[in-house]
């Protein structure tokens, strides 16, 4: 049986208590990125799993598999706010540019390590992924993607870089060469690439991936001590420290305050393609390329 959950206003809820799988659902107002207000409910709800393995303090523990998908049609998530950011710089405020990516390192390794119950975290990409929408759906244990599905970091091509441990989250699967190539070039991969790379668990037919991650849980409930134990050794071989993810921040912070006025000029730009849903992702880097080019 499946019901939806108590909502947060950013996030979608559902609990499945079949297969003991949660399913968050991004749903940000405004602009299809990571707002400071959805990554803070997103931690509010890791606290939760952490406190209780659970939603609900009288049923502990009923929560072993946390899927994070968008409720967005077309777009997994387009990255970092980029109105917020551009307002920062603009004031010349990195305490609060570090608060921002504090936040998001904490969820990243939360989903590295599922927690101080080992959930096992899954993300289900059906469209875009984008600079930090990148970054939080490399973080979990297994990425299933439809096939319509892209990723990047097109943040270089605008003076910038993907502080929330971009290029270890890559580089685990890759190898250093292509995750330098993907940090520093603005690379668009297709989700068949990526699954050629060993980056994407499962692919998916378009429309089919909350079926298809069905289909993988069920197929780990049928061995779960092996499928278990697995789990606890991919969590601890693959996961960054805490302390590498913050010496990315704290570059990343420093290289947001560096931006020139035509890097600035850039991230309105792109504000506006988050903005405008359905679309954020269309000619993303053409876009970047032409003010670029200015």
């Amino acid at each position: 049986m499946a019901y939806v959950l108590p909502s947060y206003k950013e996030l979608i809820l559902e609990y499945d208590e079949s297969t003991s799988t949660l399913w968050l659902s991004m749903n940000p107002k405004g602009r299809q990125c990571f707002t400071l207000h959805m990554l803070v409910e997103m931690l509010d709800v890791f606290h939760a799993l952490d406190q209780y393995g659970s939603l609900d303090p009288n049923k502990p523990d009923t929560i072993h598999y946390l899927v994070v998908q968008s409720a967005h049609a077309n777009i997994y998530n387009t990255g970092g706010d980029l109105q917020y950011f551009f307002e920062l710089v603009k004031r010349g405020d990195p305490i609060r540019m570090k608060e921002y990516g504090i936040v998001c390192i904490d969820l990243i390794h939360w989903a590295l390590t599922g927690g101080k119950r080992h959930i096992t975290t899954i993300s289900h990409v059906a469209g875009s992924a984008l600079g930090g929408g990148f970054e939080a759906a490399l973080a979990c244990n297994y990425i299933i993607a439809e096939k319509q599905s892209t990723f990047a970091f097109p943040e270089s091509l605008f003076g910038f870089f993907p502080g929330m441990g971009g290029y270890n989250l890559l580089a685990r699967y890759t190898g250093p060469i292509e995750a330098d190539r993907a940090f520093t070039t603005g690379k668009r991969y297709s989700a068949e690439e990526l699954a050629q790379l060993g980056v994407i668990y499962t692919l998916a037919e378009t429309g089919a991936g909350k079926r298809t991650v069905q289909d993988f849980i069920l197929s780990r409930e049928a061995n779960k001590q092996t499928q278990w134990a697995l789990q606890k050794i991919k969590q601890y071989q693959q996961t960054i420290s805490y302390e590498a993810l913050e010496y990315s921040i704290d570059l990343w912070v420093d290289a947001a305050m560096k931006l020139t006025e035509k890097n600035l000029r850039m991230m309105q730009i792109l504000t506006k393609r988050q903005i405008r849903k359905g679309t954020a992702s269309d000619s993303y880097e053409t876009q970047t390329k032409k003010v670029i080019a200015d």
